[in-house]
């Protein structure tokens, strides 16, 4: 009885400690400036870095972006301009053919309006991923209406270094948004042949179609699914795992770390964001049957 006494007490306690607390974020005294850079190694896709601004944590409204800067990037002997594109969206995009190149460090140079200066240095790693082949497989059961599963495995060679990679998955050129790719490293296959590692899991339904677009799309006989594999520089890798665990993660409360700053590499005051540089290697397949469960390079042997 005596125990049963300080256990009620105990949870009596506890329900009685309710306060009301003001939450509040950095954000709504100093508004930061936001950057997302990457340069890759694809000369017939348009680089682009774009400026918004922060927002309050609990702000409802879209974010806005950062228009009348002066954006260049430098490689030590040529200077681009980065042109603002007419979206509204604080796009700004370089000359079409423009392009980084393994083993050269480019400098990012951002004037805002306000005579604000901000700086960025990155270098190009080599490619750390040979892309053979990918395939798809159907792994949803129709007869139990779970229709909406396929992964996507890959045939290739992971090269001899210690390597990060960002893998995204496109369907028709329409790509997954960041909270649906990977962030990686090659623990698991590190030098070693890679044959029919199942890389990436596509959810395809109408729910997510509507959230996201026609990258979440039903697969259909004559859908191009394409996978995209950034290798990245340590840093920026940490970067992105620090994204991931502040964003993605915090939808499982139970399981996610305690808030804190991204780390960014932008020099200049009230900024976040990252400024890298990538190669990136890519790989497609055609979808003959939507519902081929197996991967065909298993299957027959070829």
């Amino acid at each position: 009885m005596k125990r049963l006494i300080i256990f009620l007490g105990i949870i009596s306690f506890f329900l009685s400690c309710s306060e009301e607390t003001d939450l509040r974020s950095l954000s709504e005294h100093d508004q930061f400036l936001t950057v997302e850079a990457v340069i890759t190694d694809q000369a017939d896709k348009v680089q682009k870095v774009i400026l918004t601004r922060s927002m309050a944590y609990f702000e409802k409204s879209e974010v806005s972006g950062v228009d009348g800067a002066t954006v260049t990037v430098s490689d030590g002997n040529e200077e681009v301009l980065f042109r603002e594109s007419d979206s509204g969206t604080g796009t700004y995009e370089a000359p079409l053919g423009f392009h980084g190149e393994e083993g050269k460090t480019y400098n990012l140079r951002i004037e805002l309006g306000d005579g604000r200066i901000y700086e960025a240095d990155a270098t190009m790693p080599r490619n750390g991923f040979r892309i053979d082949e990918i395939d798809y497989a159907f792994a949803g059961n129709k007869t139990m209406g779970l229709d909406s599963l396929w992964t996507l495995a890959i045939w290739g060679k992971d090269m001899d270094s210690s390597d990060y990679y960002f893998v995204t998955v496109g369907v028709n050129d329409n790509y997954y948004p960041f909270e649906m790719s990977v962030v990686t490293d090659d623990l698991y296959f590190n030098g070693n042949d890679v044959n029919g590692f199942p890389i990436a899991t596509l959810m395809q339904y109408s729910q997510l179609q509507k959230l996201y677009g026609d990258c979440c799309k039903y697969l259909e006989t004559g859908d191009v699914i394409t996978l995209e594999a950034k290798t990245l520089k340590k840093e920026y890798f940490d970067f992105l795992m620090s994204v991931t665990l502040n964003g993605a993660m915090s939808a499982i409360p139970l399981f996610s770390p305690q808030p804190a700053n991204c780390p960014t590499n932008i020099r200049g005051e009230n900024v976040v964001g990252y400024f890298a540089a990538c190669p990136i290697v890519t790989s497609s397949v055609t979808v003959d049957n939507p519902l081929r469960p197996y991967y065909k390079r298993m299957f027959t042997g070829y």
